[in-house]
């Protein structure tokens, strides 16, 4: 169970054309277990924010993201440190998050928790999770 810190969610802003692009080529790589190449995709998006400046906690959103990809790259590959570490990572960035860019990320950080906690037990399937829409 996640405790918030009392703040509201945050709200994110819109992304242009380009940004979408990448944002969606992620979703769809990622929706179908393609987690290093969604990575990929997210890691130009983020990149495409740092470089516009946009705000801090969205670039950090993005990198949840990807971490998240690379924690389900490394839950597919039994690897329980990879898994933990990148769950240690990616939960600050995306706990202060209800819904962003059409996604439930509050939703979907509730799913990837359960994958962290099967590290070592391997219960679950990487590929079984899709990124909720809000």
């Amino acid at each position: 169970m996640m405790l918030g810190t009392g703040m509201s969610p945050l709200t994110a802003g819109p992304l242009d054309a380009g940004e979408t692009q990448l944002l969606n080529e992620g979703l769809h790589r990622f929706d179908t277990a393609q987690f290093w190449h969604a990575h990929e995709s997210w890691e130009d998006l983020w990149n495409a924010l740092k470089r516009r400046e946009a705000p801090n906690a969205e670039i950090l959103l993005v990198q949840g993201l990807i971490q998240t990809a690379a924690m389900l790259l490394h839950h597919e590959r039994k690897n329980a440190v990879g898994v933990r570490k990148q769950w240690a990572k990616l939960h600050p960035k995306l706990s202060e998050w209800s819904t962003a860019w059409g996604l439930d990320i509050s939703g979907h950080l509730e799913v990837i928790e359960t994958y962290a906690l099967d590290a070592g037990q391997w219960t679950q399937t990487a590929s079984d999770h899709q990124m909720p829409r809000a």
